[in-house]
């Protein structure tokens, strides 16, 4: 495969890289301060990266970008600030609080991913909300503070924030392994098709729970939890949130 490396430009305001990811491969996206959209779009093998700062206060130029092939395909692009930060296989690494310059700055990064049929999306961000929309494959996404919206038409969907809302909307639920849809301050809201069957754990220490769909309870009934199997039972469904409602809903309705 031609190495990731190649396909990169920065013009100071803006980077942009384009390369081939292999489809049943994570297009993996690490971003600090800004938004993550990822969609389904691109032309041929190629995924399509755009990254634009946003400086309120400070020097654009503080930001860097690495993008870095791991041993098992994977593509991964990081937003760094500063010198002290560097790019691994899982992500991000180094401090960004340190040095006076830095509390003096206020730069963002918007991060815009189109991604070919059968790739899949790997998305993290520390400040900032992430958007998948239209994918075909699996999802990861996960943010400190933001909201995580996810629209799929098929595959493995995770979502997670601390301080924000979770809501997913799954066009097919065909698989066994285990789906979580979790924030600690929001609600989390999951649309699922009627032929959905799984395992379902709901739970929620502040807020209340709903569901649209008929399950077989185990256990006592709680206003805040509910355990049971939706149809013939099968992969684990998790939606929890700490504070904040719960909600499955039907999609078809």
């Amino acid at each position: 495969m031609t190495s990731p490396l190649a396909a990169q430009t920065d013009d100071g305001t803006t980077f942009r890289w384009s390369g081939p990811v292999a489809s049943d491969h994570f297009i993996r996206i690490h971003n600090m301060n800004g938004d993550i959209r990822v969609e389904r779009g691109a032309p041929g093998s190629r995924v399509e990266v755009v990254a634009e700062r946003r400086v309120e206060r400070g020097d654009p130029k503080l930001v860097s970008f690495d993008v870095r092939m791991r041993a098992d395909g994977d593509v991964v692009i990081c937003a760094l600030w500063g010198p002290d930060m560097r790019c691994t296989d899982d992500g991000s690494r180094g401090s960004y609080s340190a040095g006076g310059w830095r509390r003096n700055d206020q730069t963002s990064v918007v991060i815009r991913v189109r991604v070919p049929e059968g790739v899949k999306a790997f998305a993290r961000s520390t400040n900032g909300g992430i958007v998948v929309d239209g994918m075909t494959s699996e999802v990861d996404a996960a943010t400190t503070n933001g909201d995580v919206n996810v629209r799929t038409s098929g595959g493995l969907v995770n979502a997670s924030s601390t301080n924000g809302s979770i809501t997913a909307s799954l066009g097919s639920t065909a698989g066994d392994q285990p789906m979580h849809f979790t924030t600690t301050n929001g609600s989390v809201t999951v649309y699922a098709p009627p032929t959905l069957s799984a395992d379902l754990e709901m739970s929620t220490t502040n807020g209340g729970v709903t569901t649209d769909f008929p399950m077989t309870v185990s256990g006592s009934f709680k206003r805040n939890r509910i355990r049971g199997t939706l149809g013939g039972g099968g992969r684990s469904i998790v939606v929890r949130s700490t504070n904040g409602d719960v909600s499955l809903r039907n999609n078809r309705i």
